[in-house]
């Protein structure tokens, strides 16, 4: 309970940076959303590739291959550690070292994914209700995540600038203090993060196994 009321009150302190974040996603899924809905011929074309990226490339084989093997936990394991080390981590929260730069790296990550979502999920949530079912709770439950670690880096990245943020004068002081909300916060991602691969891997699990 210690950990869940840090984390919760380290998203207290980023409720902005984390409202800044969502719509950061929101603006940039609906602009996605609204490029393939007119069948615009780079959006489409960029749909067809990361299609083809999910059907070719590890580590999503690889996954796939699990499924149909009936290898359901290695499949939710191999999930969560993916996202939680390189979709939250290395992409969303570690680019905050760089003061300031960082943050606009987070941010420019943050609307690319959004806007890859928006492209490709349609179609996926359109297929049928199951695939609605999965794919709109594997959204939520990873973009969620994706939200809260984005904060974090984009937090990280101004810290040293903004030291008053923090509430301290020591730049040094003020980078090290988000770091550890970072780490309180990311109680939140790893739970949503787990969440998310056990609804997605489970939901594709049976759709495979439909007839």
């Amino acid at each position: 309970m210690r950990f869940w009321s840090q984390a919760l009150a380290a998203a207290k302190r980023m409720r902005g940076l984390l409202t800044l974040v969502a719509l950061l996603y929101v603006l940039s899924y609906v602009v996605g959303w609204c490029l393939i809905s007119v069948k615009y011929p780079a959006a489409v074309q960029l749909a067809e590739s990361v299609r083809h990226t999910v059907l070719t490339a590890n580590p999503f084989t690889t996954i796939t291959s699990e499924l149909k093997g009936g290898n359901l936990v290695r499949a939710i394991l191999s999930t969560f550690l993916i996202n939680l080390a390189v979709g939250a981590f290395l992409s969303t929260t570690l680019p905050g070292v760089v003061p300031v730069l960082g943050a606009f790296a987070v941010g420019g990550i943050t609307l690319w994914r959004g806007f890859v979502v928006g492209i490709t999920y349609p179609a996926v949530l359109a297929s049928s209700f199951g695939a609605f079912m999965v794919g709109f709770g594997t959204m939520l439950l990873e973009l969620g995540a994706y939200v809260f670690s984005g904060a974090a880096g984009i937090n990280i990245a101004l810290a040293p600038i903004f030291p008053g943020r923090q509430g301290v004068q020591s730049r040094w002081v003020a980078f090290k203090a988000a770091c550890r909300d970072a780490a309180r916060v990311y109680v939140i991602v790893i739970i949503l993060l787990a969440l998310g691969a056990v609804w997605e891997m489970t939901g594709l699990f049976l759709l495979i196994r439909t007839p």
